[in-house]
Formats: C-alpha cells, sequence, structure tokens
C-alpha cells in the first residue's frame, strides 16, 4: 500500500494538517511576495535567480530546471539563468545573484555533495516514491550565504519539486491549455521552512485522450503537422500533454487513439514520454502497447484468439519488443475488434492470453513480473469472466471502471485486496456510448467524483486511477480535480473537501478576489448538469415537468441566475484574466444555460400552444435566437487568441435522436398557434393545471395552507389567445386573499402578452380547517367573458410540541441530510454537501461494514401530515451508483411509526458483463428512484426511519406520499420545517 502523503512543516511539525479546510487556516507559506525582506530573497526588480542543475542528472530533470527558468521570468519580467555545474565546479563558484539548485538525491552530484557535507538532510526522501522537498540552505559552500534546493526523491519527485514551485510563486499548470496568465511578482523570497510532499496517494495517476474527433482531432490538424499516417498527434503535441500531467503531479497516460499510433505517428513519441518521466499505456482493448489502428495495418488475419492465434501473437509480441526500453504500464488481456466483446473468447481462452502475455513480457524485459506494471482493464463486458471464477497472477493489477456515467461498477471483495498488483479505477468524464454520449463540454459534478473515488479509495483502489478527459479542453475542471484526488487523498478527507479545494483553485487561477464566487457558481454549475446531460435533453416527453411544481421554469430560472453572476464576475477581472474565467466558467455556464433554453422554452412552448398562447411564437422565436446564440457562442471561443482553439468545441450537441451524435446541429419542434375563436381573446391557466379557460371555465389552484414553503408560489396567468387588445380584472369572494396584477391590459402583438398573479393568503383572517375561496377573472372590455378559479385553502394547526417537516399539498417533500438530530446512530453518516440535484447526499463512510436490516444506523425523519391517505407511499431518490459489492448489493430498510421494517434492493443484479435492470433511465436523471407503498396512514404525527445497509450507496431525498404527488423529475420543492 502506498503510505498516504503528508504536508509537514520541518519547523512547525505540530502544523501537519488532513483537511484542506485547516490547511487553508494553518500552513505556513514557502513564499512571501512582499517588499519587506523576509526569508531567502529569490527575486526583486532587476534581480532573477540562477539555477543549478548538475549535468549527471537525468534529462528530465535538466528539462525542467528550464521550465522553472521560464516559469520566474514570466512572474518576475526578468530573464532567468540555467547553469550546468557539477559539486566540484559550484564549490569555487561565487554567483551574484540567488542560487536555485534542484536534482535527484542519488543522481545529482550538487545534492549528494550538500548531503554529504551535511548541509541538507536527503534521508528522508531516499528510496521513496515521487516525493519532494525544497527548502533554504545555509552556508551551502564556502563564501555563498544561501541557496534554495528543490530535491526530488526520484525523476518525477524532481520534476513534481520544480512544477510546485512554479505554482506557488505564480504559474498555473493550466497556462498554456487555459491561458491562466503568470501572477506578476516584484519580489520574491522562500520562507525559512522545509516544504515536502510525497509519495503519492495513487502510484500511477493519468489521463485518457478519447473520443477526440471532431474537436481535438480537427484542432490538431490545424496546429501540428500531421505524421506520415494522418495524425496531428506527433511529440510537439504530447509535449504539451505531458507537462501538463506532470504539473498536475501526474505521472500516466493513455493517448489519443481514434485515428492514431501513438508509437508510430511520430517515433519520437515513446522515447520522449520516458524522458520527461511519463508511463505510457493503452486503452481497455489495446493490448501489448500497440494501437487499435494497428490492426487493421498491420495485423495478418483476424483480430480472434480463437480463429488466428499466431497472428495475434506475433503482433502483441512486437509491442513488447519495440517499447521495452521505455517507462510503459502494459495492458493485457484482449476484447474483439474495436471497443466490443469478443464472440469467440471465453474466461479459460483468456486466462491462457494473459498468460502467455506475461511470458512475453518478462522475457523481452528481462524482469520479474513483480517489476512490470500491468493492468487488466475490468470494463464493459470483461468483469463478467472474472465473476465466472476466471483467475490471473497476482502481479496484474485489476483495473476496475465505473458505468460510463461517474457509478463505480466494482470494488475489491474477499482476497482481492490483498493481490501484489492491486487495483485500479478507470472513470470518466467523457463518453460515446448508450444511453447517449456526452463528449461536448464539462457535466461532471466534482462532489459525485469525490464521493465515488474515495469509495475507490477507502476501498483499497490506489494503484491506478486513470480517467477519460475525452478532448482535455472543456474537461480542465474535472481533470485538475481528479488529479488532485489521486495526488493527495489525505487532503480530501473532509466531506466539504471538494469545495475548499475548488475555491483554492479559483484564487490561483482568477486571483483571491473572485475564488469564493467563483466555486459557488461552478458549485451550483456542477448541481444543475447533475440534473440532466445535455446530450439528453431533447427526449421526448421533456424530463423537466413543464406543469407541475413549476420545475421547468424554476430549473431554467437558476441557469439564468448563474448566468448573471457568472458574466457580472468576469466582466470585474482585468482582460488577461478575463480569457482564462471564460474559457474554464463563463463559458460552460453560458453555453450550458444556452441549450438549456432551447430545450425548455421548445416544452413550455408546446404547453403555451396547447393553452392557444400567443407567446407560444415568442417562444419559438427566442428558440430560434437561442439557437442561432449557440453557434456564436462556439464561434467566440474559436476566436480567442486569435484563433488558438479554433475547432476545438466542434462537437455537435444538439439534436440528439439516440445514442450517437447528430450529424449536424438540429432545430427542436416548435409549436406556434393560430387564430383564436371570435370573442375569446382572453386565456387563463392556473398553476399546476393542464387545462385552461375558456376551454375549461372553471379551474382550480393546488391547496394553500399556512405550510406551503415560500419557494413554492400559486399563480393565475392571463394570457392573449390571437392578436388583439383587451383589459382584465380579478377579483375575489374572500378578502383574506392577495393578488398580485389584478388588473392590467395585455395586447399582440407589440406589448405584453401574458400576466402572472400570484396568490396569498392573510392565514390570521381566513377561517380555519377547510374551505375554499373563488376568483373570478373578467375580460373588462367582454364582460361575459369570465373565468372562475377555485382556492383551496387549508388553515390547520399542529401540536405545539412537535418537530419536523409538514405536509402540503398531499405530500411531504424532506432533503435527506434534514434528519432529526437524535438518535446518535445518525452521526455515523455523512452529509455531502451540494452532491446531487437538489441539496447533497448522505451515506454511510466507504469503510462501513454491511448493516442489518433495521438494526444498523438509522435516519429518522418526523413528519405530520393532515390528510387520511389509505395507500400512502415513499419515494426515495438514490444516487444511480451501483451494485459495487455483488456480494452485498446496494440495499436500504425503512419503516414508518414503529412498524416492522422493509427492505429494499433499489438496483438489480447483473452478471458483470452488463448493466443491470434500469440501468439507463437511472443514469440519465441521475438517480434511482424507488417507490414502496406504505399502506394507510392517518393524519397526524409520523416518524420514518431510514437505513442505508451499504455504504456503496447515497440517499439525496425522500418524499411521503398521501394522495397529492405530481410527475416530475426532482420532486416536489422541501416541506417546511417546524
Amino acid at each position: 500500500m502506498m503510505a498516504p502523503i503528508r504536508l509537514c512543516i520541518a519547523a512547525l511539525a505540530s502544523l501537519c494538517f488532513t483537511t484542506p479546510t485547516e490547511a487553508h487556516q494553518r500552513k505556513p507559506l514557502p513564499f512571501t511576495f512582499s517588499s519587506t525582506p523576509s526569508g531567502f530573497q529569490l527575486g526583486g526588480p532587476n534581480l532573477a535567480p540562477e539555477i543549478r542543475v548538475a549535468p549527471d542528472d537525468l534529462p528530465g530533470v535538466i528539462r525542467v530546471a528550464n521550465d522553472l527558468a521560464i516559469d520566474f521570468g514570466k512572474v518576475l519580467g526578468t530573464n532567468v539563468t540555467v547553469v550546468k555545474a557539477d559539486w566540484k565546479s559550484t564549490l569555487s563558484s561565487k554567483p551574484s545573484r540567488p542560487v536555485i539548485i534542484i536534482g535527484t538525491v542519488g543522481r545529482s552530484t550538487l545534492m549528494d555533495g550538500l548531503a554529504a557535507s551535511k548541509k541538507l538532510d536527503t534521508a528522508t526522501l531516499a528510496s521513496k516514491w515521487e516525493s519532494f522537498s525544497y527548502q533554504v540552505v545555509q552556508n551551502p559552500w564556502e563564501g555563498q550565504e544561501a541557496a534554495f534546493a528543490i530535491a526530488g526523491s526520484d525523476i518525477r519527485g524532481s520534476v513534481f519539486g520544480a512544477y510546485d514551485v512554479a505554482e506557488k510563486i505564480g504559474v498555473s499548470p493550466w497556462y498554456w491549455w487555459a491561458d491562466v496568465p503568470p501572477t506578476k511578482r516584484q519580489y520574491i523570497w522562500a520562507s525559512d521552512i522545509t516544504y515536502t510532499e510525497g509519495p503519492p496517494s495513487v502510484k500511477y495517476r493519468g489521463i485518457f485522450l478519447n473520443d477526440e474527433s471532431p474537436g481535438l482531432t480537427s484542432w490538431g490538424h490545424a496546429k501540428y503537422k500531421d505524421s506520415q499516417y494522418g495524425s496531428p498527434f506527433v511529440t510537439d503535441f504530447y509535449k504539451r500533454i505531458f507537462e501538463l500531467v506532470l504539473r498536475m503531479k501526474g505521472n500516466y497516460v493513455w493517448p489519443a487513439m481514434w485515428s492514431s499510433m501513438f508509437y508510430l505517428d511520430d517515433a519520437k513519441n515513446g522515447p520522449t514520454a520516458t524522458e520527461y518521466g511519463i508511463f505510457m499505456g493503452t486503452s481497455h482493448h489495446e493490448p501489448m502497447a500497440r494501437a487499435d489502428k494497428e490492426q487493421s495495418r498491420f495485423l495478418k488475419g483476424s483480430w480472434d484468439w480463437k480463429s488466428n492465434k499466431g497472428g495475434v501473437q506475433s503482433f502483441m509480441q512486437e509491442g513488447a519488443t519495440r517499447s521495452k526500453n521505455w517507462s510503459t504500464i502494459y495492458t493485457l488481456g484482449m476484447r474483439g475488434s474495436g471497443d466490443a466483446a469478443s464472440a469467440t473468447l471465453t474466461a479459460a481462452a483468456l486466462e491462457e492470453v494473459i498468460a502467455w502475455q506475461q511470458s512475453v513480457l518478462k522475457k523481452a524485459l528481462a524482469k520479474p513480473l513483480s517489476q512490470i506494471p500491468q493492468a487488466w482493464v475490468m470494463y464493459k463486458e470483461v468483469p463478467g469472466y472474472w465473476q465466472k471464477g476466471m483467475k490471473v497472477s497476482d502481479d496484474v493489477t485489476l483495473l476496475w471502471s465505473d458505468d460510463n456515467r461517474g457509478n463505480i461498477r466494482r470494488i475489491p471483495i474477499g482476497n482481492e485486496p490483498n493481490r501484489s498488483g492491486g487495483s485500479g479505477m478507470y472513470y470518466h468524464f467523457d463518453y460515446v456510448g448508450d444511453p447517449r454520449n456526452y463528449k461536448w463540454i464539462n457535466t461532471i459534478q466534482l462532489q459525485k467524483t469525490w464521493e465515488q473515488m474515495t469509495l475507490a479509495y477507502d476501498r483499497g483502489i490506489e494503484n491506478i486511477w486513470i480517467a477519460n478527459v475525452g478532448d482535455l479542453k472543456a474537461l480542465e475542471l474535472p481533470t485538475a480535480h481528479f488529479m488532485a484526488l489521486a495526488w493527495d487523498r489525505e487532503a480530501f478527507q473532509a466531506v466539504d473537501s471538494t469545495e475548499a479545494w475548488l475555491t483554492d483553485w479559483s484564487s490561483r487561477q482568477f486571483g483571491e478576489a473572485v475564488a469564493q464566487v467563483t466555486s459557488d457558481i461552478m458549485t451550483m454549475y456542477g448541481k444543475l448538469t447533475a440534473r440532466m446531460k445535455y446530450e439528453d435533453l431533447s427526449r421526448t416527453p421533456f424530463y423537466f415537468n413543464t406543469v407541475n411544481y413549476d420545475e421547468a421554469e424554476a430549473n431554467y430560472r437558476e441557469w439564468a441566475d448563474l448566468l448573471a453572476k457568472a458574466q457580472a464576475t468576469h466582466d470585474s477581472l482585468p482582460s488577461d484574466v478575463q480569457i482564462p474565467f471564460f474559457e474554464l466558467v463563463l463559458h460552460p455556464v453560458l453555453a450550458g444555460k444556452t441549450v438549456f433554453e432551447i430545450y425548455t422554452k421548445v416544452a413550455m412552448g408546446s404547453k403555451h400552444a396547447n393553452e392557444h398562447r400567443t407567446s407560444a411564437n415568442q417562444l419559438a422565436k427566442e428558440v430560434q435566437a437561442s439557437f442561432s446564440a449557440d453557434s456564436g457562442i462556439t464561434k467566440r471561443y474559436h476566436s480567442l487568441l486569435n484563433g488558438k482553439w479554433d475547432k476545438i468545441l466542434s462537437q455537435n450537441h444538439i439534436g440528439y435522436s439516440n445514442w450517437q451524435e447528430p450529424s449536424s446541429q438540429t432545430l427542436p419542434k416548435l409549436s406556434y398557434t393560430t387564430s383564436a375563436a371570435k370573442n375569446a381573446l382572453m386565456g387563463v391557466i392556473a398553476q399546476g393545471n393542464t387545462a385552461s379557460f375558456p376551454t375549461t371555465a372553471k379551474l382550480s389552484l393546488l391547496p394553500l395552507s399556512p405550510f406551503t414553503p415560500k419557494s413554492v408560489h400559486r399563480w393565475v396567468e392571463i394570457y392573449t389567445r390571437d392578436n388583439g387588445t383587451f383589459s382584465y380584472k380579478i377579483t375575489s369572494n374572500a378578502s383574506y386573499i392577495n393578488i398580485t396584477n389584478s388588473e392590467g391590459k395585455l395586447t399582440t402583438p407589440g406589448g405584453p402578452s401574458d400576466a402572472r398573479s400570484l396568490i396569498s393568503v392573510d392565514w390570521a383572517s381566513a377561517p380555519s380547517g377547510s374551505s375554499t375561496a373563488t376568483l373570478a377573472v373578467t375580460n373588462v372590455d367582454s364582460p361575459t367573458a369570465v373565468g372562475t378559479v377555485a382556492v383551496p385553502l387549508e388553515n390547520v394547526a399542529i401540536p405545539s410540541d412537535f418537530k419536523g417537516h409538514l405536509e402540503y399539498a398531499g405530500a411531504v417533500s424532506i432533503e435527506a441530510e434534514h434528519f432529526s438530530p437524535p438518535p446518535a446512530s445518525s452521526a455515523a453518516y455523512l452529509i455531502v454537501p451540494d452532491y446531487g440535484r437538489t441539496l447533497s447526499g448522505v451515506k454511510l463512510p466507504p469503510k462501513t461494514p454491511s448493516q442489518a436490516a433495521g438494526k444498523g444506523h438509522a435516519l429518522v425523519y418526523p413528519f405530520y401530515t393532515f390528510t387520511s391517505a389509505s395507500a400512502a407511499t415513499l419515494t426515495v431518490y438514490l444516487s444511480p451508483s451501483e451494485n459495487a459489492n455483488p456480494n452485498s448489493p446496494n440495499k436500504y430498510s425503512f419503516s414508518v411509526d414503529g412498524a416492522n421494517s422493509a427492505t429494499v434492493q433499489p438496483v438489480p443484479l447483473s452478471d458483470g458483463s452488463k448493466q443491470p435492470t434500469g440501468w439507463s433511465e437511472a443514469v440519465i436523471q441521475n438517480a434511482y428512484v424507488s417507490k414502496q407503498k406504505l399502506g394507510k396512514l392517518a393524519p397526524g404525527k409520523h416518524e420514518l426511519r431510514l437505513w442505508l445497509l451499504e455504504p456503496t450507496m447515497v440517499v439525496t431525498k425522500l418524499v411521503v406520499d398521501v394522495g397529492g404527488l405530481k410527475t416530475s423529475l426532482m420532486g416536489p420543492p422541501e416541506s417546511v420545517w417546524i
């Protein structure tokens, strides 16, 4: 097991910490930037450091010394020199500038010289994996008052140390890929502390460039000279990728593979990766370091072990021979051709494949298997082989996967955590396949990533983490978060650590002044996209209900409010910071809001057309305008920095009709109205209704009570049904009914065609118990046109000693985190803030053992009903988590009013080769929705108890239906708690 990383300050050892919140408050800074002397000066006006690196150090370390010099130059605005010098020549030198020494313990004469002279303690780094420290060294050699030393335990330790210094002085890892400008400094002082990081939490951490057409490939063709095979992904491209991965303290890459061959597209690709310190791998269906596209060019015969074993073996053997001198993690196993299941492979045959592959690797690399990184990717149908009892050598890392939508399919069970090869996770931020592709822009909720990868790590998945990042552009934020998690899991122990990390990350990209608001924006963005991915919005009927709970309208309003917040933040920034803010924050909000606007207004337009509202025609125009705006937003992105990112966002994303992307952007079907009947100019609709006046003369609102949530409005809308003008008036037969916009004039075209009137009640004056008030909506210009709206009232009281949630409109809606504080067992749960679609998620800690039904840790929800229900139901909203432990599938128990508990398994078991029944619908709506019968429920006090029996599941919301629950995606807004 890799030891978790710690961040410790040697001079203040008591300040070692485990959570970002504490770190933000208590961690001493390794650098300061004021004009007041503080520590060892590395830079100032007309003063820049000299960077020294030993010529006998590794090439990747010499390379990064030059990067560090460039980074200091960007920050200070002064040229920085790099000097290759061994220890002997350094002893006689007397530089006139501050000296920074960078080197690898055991490889650099500079570092080893400092250690031998007792000036620098490198013992704590010796033999560690990818660790580094930096500090001011006093009197490092005679005549030199001080120097700043960056020491690495190995090549990547040294590289990470250099890049960590660069980031802390003001150069973002995303300076090139997201155009984050360096922070300009007049002064840089190194504090008198020793700063140490490493070893990493996860041994191999990286990204997979995938699904890279049309975006990344089209952009690449314009920026790089194609290889002889027509690929733009040559060494100059990969140098940018390798540098980014290393700046994020990663070490692993799966290369682009849709139309590329990493080792053949550029002969320098393989050796360059090794020189940089990057381990290369290949995807789940490309074994033995050979690309899928090599099969069609160089494989003799079919890609089939059964019928063409000799040809397949020769092909794989060449992969091992070609890559034997480079840093490689070998993908083992075999699938069918082109990311498909094999029609002929059996578990026994696959055992033979892997055993043969290992024999080849052992011979070609002349190493024992324990020293050869190798992974078998348990993707799609592959876990089905393992579940049938297949066996492979313990040296192989079992690289488990999610379901392509961010839900882990499997965690290690039984003896699997004890295997010497350990376990890994292949995770997706981008995907092509059922139920829909999602490969345009970021739709990843960071809190979900935190929850799932925390589960993975805490259950022993710590040897490999790799994320499918698609085109990389537009997925910068989830990529940075994933890599931070993999490097330092210890810093993400707290349930609010994602918010703390996001605030800190935002500060480093855009400045401290907007860090918190940026964090808030992207947290809300994650919640909105968790409700529905853009590619799923075209499904009919529209998932967001246009009638019940004003769901579609409320969801769109949140998008509009978020855009206003993002735009205002963008406009407050300096012009050079506006560019990365647009790329990373404003663009996804603006583009996302525009796509949601298109589909929401299409759905609302259909509703308005059914109500014969002239506003349906206006909504159609607005949809067309948004459709055009979508293209304009993409053009704006592509024109940034004189076209640096031209074509990178060329993915079609509007008009999906099946899993595959549409061949072109397609405007959804629009709805229009035609002329109304004579003397029927006025229309009236009451909130929650599908029928309208004059088709229906009498309408009715949903019930109102003193306990209706403030966020829930009851309203009546008056509208024009044809071109013309009329005045309206709304009156009530009850003085305690309050009406906004009770009179006015509507006109079409040219004037307001709709008016909404909010209905509220003076409950102190309203009669007790059940009653009904009546509204009359009159066309003043045609007094015979009168619509009536019934307003049911429930002026009810509750016992003074009751504490809990209250029914409104026939249902009790409860956010999962709002359980009653007692009993103490509730404290055994974690509340993950901002998780899911509404408020938060509640779950058991990942290491919690399976709980006994009705006897483990309980969540207690007191609630009060006013309606007598003969057939009440309970709806439990759960994350779309898989049965990650097939021996202990996801289950929950519930009980009402002390009755015997009932146990529910919301996710059916599968054989490991395919997704469980109901999976597609669950991932589309990002929830398993489990409905259970409660039977009779009398009015009064009640208590719901819920037990989550497995740590692999998350509950987000609960709704008790006593006869009034309406269809919706996310359930009713939360009930009042008193």
